[in-house]
C-alpha cells in the first residue's frame, strides 16, 4: 500500500473511534482545550481522553502546548479537519432516508 493510502486509512480508523471523533469535533468547535475540558466535553475520564489524544498526536491530527503542568490541545490542521467533518455530515445527510 502506498504511503498516502496508508495514512488515509489510518486516519479513517482513528476517526472511527467514537471518542476520538468526539474529541476532534470538540476541538473543531472550541479551537483550544485542556485535557480536562475535553474530558468534560466528551463525557470520558481524563485518562481515557489522554490515551486517545496520544493517538491523535501520532496521526498528526492534534498538537499541544504546555505551560507549566497544563497542556492545551488544538487541531494541527483545523481547516482540513473541518472540511472532513463537513464532508462526513454531507454524506450522512445525503444517504439518510427522508423524514
Amino acid at each position: 500500500m502506498e504511503e498516502i493510502a496508508y495514512r488515509q486509512s489510518r486516519l479513517c480508523r482513528l476517526l472511527g473511534n467514537p471518542i476520538a471523533f468526539a474529541i476532534v469535533q470538540a476541538l473543531a468547535e472550541n479551537k483550544e482545550m485542556s485535557s480536562g475540558a475535553i474530558a468534560d466535553a466528551v463525557g470520558r475520564s481524563v485518562s481515557r481522553v489522554s490515551h486517545v489524544l496520544a493517538a491523535l498526536r501520532l496521526a498528526e491530527v492534534v498538537r499541544y502546548e504546555t505551560e507549566g503542568r497544563r497542556a492545551t490541545y488544538r487541531l494541527k490542521h483545523p481547516r482540513q479537519i473541518r472540511q472532513i467533518l463537513s464532508g462526513l455530515s454531507a454524506f450522512i445527510d445525503s444517504t439518510s432516508p427522508p423524514k
